[in-house]
């Protein structure tokens, strides 16, 4: 199940694809959407009724990972961390946060 797509990717970063190919976005959604599902222990599907939150918070993620993978400028200055900021302020505010494999002791 995919949590979002290149094309949400790209307008939330606002980037094209000769800033971020195409193949590298697909890798990068693909490692969000593993990192939702190992922060949360579970697979999600639209059958969820987080589902929607799910697939804002895989957003979040993704754009964090594109941002961590360019050079920072002013423009990309801390995108990264307020995106990652976004994604798991989001999860703990939907309580599942501490629910999966990687819970807080």
């Amino acid at each position: 199940m995919t949590y979002c797509t290149k094309e949400e990717i790209r307008d939330l970063t606002g980037l094209t694809d000769v800033e971020i190919e195409d193949s590298r976005l697909d890798r990068i959604i693909s490692d969000a959407e593993n990192l939702v599902d190992a922060y949360t222990g579970k697979s999600w599907s639209t059958s969820d009724s987080q589902y929607s939150k799910i697939q804002t918070v895989t957003r979040f993620l993704a754009a964090s990972l594109v941002y961590e993978g360019l050079p920072e400028t002013a423009e990309t200055e801390r995108k990264a961390e307020r995106y990652h900021e976004k994604a798991m302020s989001m999860l703990k505010s939907m309580r599942i946060l501490d629910s999966g494999p990687l819970k807080r002791v």
